[in-house]
């Protein structure tokens, strides 16, 4: 039979990428679930469900972008149709750093029983896609390690009697689409084990609580950094004067993330070597860090992609905003979720210029657009990612390597779990 025309128009040499954060209870990343699409304009198209473009996209990911850089290590969620698991795609990637999710629309037949047994024998995870108890489904449950619930799709009752069906059977409860606290807080005594979605950005804002000294000084110290007229010498100084800074950037030249061909043993040398627009993105970094201290790791991490991937598209955007600006945008976007108070409230005191406070605060402005695009491409919603790139005029075709270079960014950039 001849290749379908439409699938023959898909790019996927070009992958599009998305990634959500799986957390564990206490907050630690178990994993990612990884979105693809093999280009924007197919984002809602028939033809990316077809079993030999969706195979291809996935594939080539693992080359083009390096499912390793991706996941740091953690376990990949990749969707997996009912025609990839018969033609036995899984295996084209690890069993130790994959979780096969099966989609609720799936067809149980005993072809796919025999595929899903020999799969786990192999020592692949399988879990349940947006989980609804059915009795056809019974057979994958004896298989699966992991169910997932949709928990926006059916209220407190319904869930209990879904998670009481799953238990029966030994399954790890995974709870997506968790968006508060309280949600999150109520489905750990529940005994749910892992948790997807972004509860971590809509923080708690308890009455009265003030922001303590200490953060303070940092965020005075981080608000300082932002202003391109501060002093180089300042900002070295600042390092040579904290031992814990001057120790971490010790460890940040000697990583990865530079290639030198000797040991930097100096402080002066290490910070001769980072020059002025690095350091000052370091030690914003570490500010950060300092106020979110108490917080989950991936706010940090997340605020950091955030920072590089907005600053890529200031590159692509003309006039929206100078590289310093769009990083700063991408840096301080979650410092509501990490102090806990409302955004004007910890703005207020800082001295931003106006399109980056109206960024910040309401959402308004070009530089607001920017934030409403990096948030899309974060959690895969190509179709706003596709409006915004239209309206923008943005080169479709830079974006899959700019996320790709945030995300590696993020990872050497921050020393965390």
């Amino acid at each position: 039979m001849p290749p379908d025309k439409t699938i023959e128009a898909i790019d996927t040499s070009r992958v599009f990428l998305a990634r959500q954060p799986v957390f564990r209870a206490n907050m630690k990343v178990f994993g990612y679930e990884l979105l693809f699409r093999s280009g924007l304009q197919n984002f809602c198209s028939a033809a990316i469900d077809s079993m030999s473009a969706t195979s291809t996209v996935i594939t080539n990911s693992q080359y083009l972008l390096g499912l390793q850089k991706v996941t740091g290590g953690k376990k990949a969620f990749i969707n997996f149709p009912q025609g990839m698991l018969n033609r036995h795609t899984p295996f084209l990637f690890s069993a130790r750093s994959t979780v096969l999710e099966i989609l609720e629309d799936v067809k149980v037949t005993p072809t796919l029983i025999k595929n899903c047994t020999n799969l786990t024998q192999k020592g692949y995870i399988f879990a349940l896609d947006d989980f609804r108890y059915r009795k056809g489904l019974e057979p994958l449950m004896e298989i699966a390690k992991i169910v997932k619930f949709d928990v926006l799709a059916m209220d407190w009752e319904e869930l209990e009697e879904e998670v009481a069906r799953a238990r029966t059977f030994k399954l790890r409860l995974l709870a997506e689409k968790v968006e508060t606290m309280e949600q999150f807080q109520r489905l750990q005594k529940m005994g749910f084990h892992l948790y997807q979605g972004y509860f971590f950005s809509k923080p708690e804002i308890m009455s009265g609580k003030d922001i303590p000294g200490s953060k303070l000084q940092y965020l005075n110290m981080l608000s300082e950094l932002q202003d391109q007229s501060s002093d180089y010498e300042k900002m070295a100084e600042m390092v040579s004067h904290d031992v814990s800074l001057a120790y971490k950037l010790l460890r940040y030249v000697n990583s990865a993330a530079f290639a030198v061909r000797v040991e930097v043993k100096s402080l002066q040398s290490a910070i001769a070597l980072v020059g002025e627009e690095t350091l000052r993105q370091w030690i914003s970094v570490m500010m950060l860090s300092y106020l979110a201290e108490d917080k989950p790791n991936e706010l940090l991490r997340l605020s950091v992609q955030r920072a590089r991937f907005c600053q890529g598209l200031s590159d692509l955007v003309p006039g929206v905003g100078s590289r310093a600006s769009c990083y700063t945008l991408g840096m301080l976007s979650l410092l509501d979720v990490i102090l806990e108070r409302k955004m004007e409230n910890i703005l207020d005191g800082l001295h931003l210029e106006h399109d980056l406070y109206d960024a910040l605060v309401t959402g308004t402005g070009r530089m607001g657009v920017l934030m409403t695009f990096t948030s899309a491409y974060e959690q895969g919603d190509w179709s706003t990612v596709d409006r915004i790139c239209g309206a923008l005029s943005i080169d479709v075709q830079a974006l899959p390597p700019l996320m790709a270079t945030a995300i590696e960014t993020a990872s050497l950039i921050y020393f965390g779990d």
